[in-house]
């Protein structure tokens, strides 16, 4: 189910200039090009920090140039490429200062794929400007926005008090595409930013147990991905699968049964505002803050702290 999305940013200003802006003076005037969302090509300055990861349902795709209230240019042909994380080319045009340095942001949503009109990705970057029409921009990336998960136990074994069962979740896009990354910045940034291309766009997430007294999430760690507190997982950035391990254990001597509650995914980075994106045509729009979970919840029954089964009754969230 994984697809690649692209997520890694080219940084912002100079690096992904087309050309030096070696005029001192600015004017405002009708200035077009093109942007490309995905992988960014060979040259001295792109080259391995592609973003690789494209939504197999995306549709459609708009750009906005510094918080103007309308698109600068859209395309509803923008369909993942297998292998190369190529998504789509955007080709834009607007009355701009040039030489100078303007905010691109972008959008991709599912257009008519399903769920209809729902935002996959967004991101953000800094561009300089040239006057005339041969404005041919590095590839942008973008963050995927995280609203499904899909579980799996994988095993179980031991003994109170060292009882544990493992278990991954993968963490999809609407459309249940799940959000990898391939490209060769592996430290996730903190925090929802618009162009650090290897987070969640609307944030990080949590797992923690339904019930403490009974069951506890006790690992497992993925560094530089997900980190443990107090019983609480927390993936911060994505990997190359789209899958995260966790690990659940029984508290000593105890009975009952205990599931997986997810958090976080709480709000996009509003790279394309609200505004923006509802005066596209057709409007597209943000899906529902949080996680649901995909399938069969996952559910551990102790029984004098030993997880005797596992099963899917107990809801989650």
């Amino acid at each position: 189910m994984a697809s690649a999305m692209m997520l890694a940013s080219c940084g912002g200003g100079g690096s992904m200039s087309p050309t030096t802006a070696a005029h001192a003076n600015t004017t405002t005037q009708s200035v077009s090009g093109t942007l490309t969302i995905g992988n960014p090509g060979t040259s001295a300055q792109s080259k391995g920090r592609g973003p690789l990861f494209v939504s197999s349902t995306t549709k459609h795709a708009s750009l906005f140039i510094d918080g103007a209230a309308t698109a600068s240019g859209s395309t509803a042909s923008c369909t993942a490429s297998t292998g190369t994380g190529t998504g789509c080319t955007i080709t834009w045009a607007a009355q701009l200062t040039v030489p100078a340095a303007h905010t691109f942001a972008v959008e991709t949503d599912t257009g008519t794929n399903t769920p209809t009109n729902t935002i996959l990705s967004e991101g953000a970057g800094s561009y300089a400007i040239v006057a005339g029409t041969a404005n041919t921009l590095t590839a942008l990336s973008l963050n995927g926005t995280v609203v499904g998960a899909t579980f799996a136990v994988s095993t179980c074994s031991g003994v109170s008090p060292n009882s544990l069962c493992n278990g991954t979740v993968t963490l999809s896009a609407p459309g249940g595409t799940a959000i990898a990354y391939t490209g060769s910045t592996t430290v996730p940034t903190t925090g929802n930013s618009p162009s650090s291309g290897n987070v969640f766009d609307n944030g990080n997430v949590t797992l923690v147990s339904s019930a403490p007294a009974v069951g506890t999430i006790t690992g497992t760690v993925q560094s530089t991905f997900s980190s443990l507190t107090s019983g609480t997982l927390t993936v911060s950035g994505v990997d190359t699968t789209g899958s995260y391990t966790y690990q659940v254990t029984c508290g000593a001597g105890t009975t009952g049964t205990f599931g997986v509650t997810l958090g976080g995914a709480a709000s996009s980075s509003a790279a394309v505002s609200v505004a923006e994106a509802a005066a596209l045509s057709p409007a597209v729009s943000f899906a529902a803050a949080g996680v649901n979970v995909l399938g069969t919840a996952p559910s551990y029954t102790c029984t004098a702290g030993n997880i005797t089964s596992t099963g899917g009754t107990l809801p989650v969230n």
